[in-house]
């Protein structure tokens, strides 16, 4: 089953948070603990690390806004 890749909590009042960048493309291998992906909000910039390994699928695009959690992607 595949792990969904959501936009986190990063702060008490962010209830958006932009995509930045990808660090991995579209059918690549991530492992556990792996950094795949930069968020910013008005205040600071983050790495959200994977929770899972696998075959890594973003349908999140960078430069966009999301809503505290939005699915942009799975790890199957």
């Amino acid at each position: 089953m595949a792990e969904e890749i959501r936009i986190p909590k990063l702060g008490m009042s962010a209830t958006e948070v932009t995509l930045a960048e990808w660090m991995f493309g579209d059918g690549e291998h991530v492992n556990q603990g792996d950094v795949i992906y930069t968020a910013e909000t008005d205040k600071t910039t983050v790495e959200i690390e994977a929770q899972a390994s696998g075959i890594i699928r973003p349908t999140g695009e960078e430069g966009q806004r999301y809503k505290v959690g939005d699915l942009i992607g799975t790890i199957e």
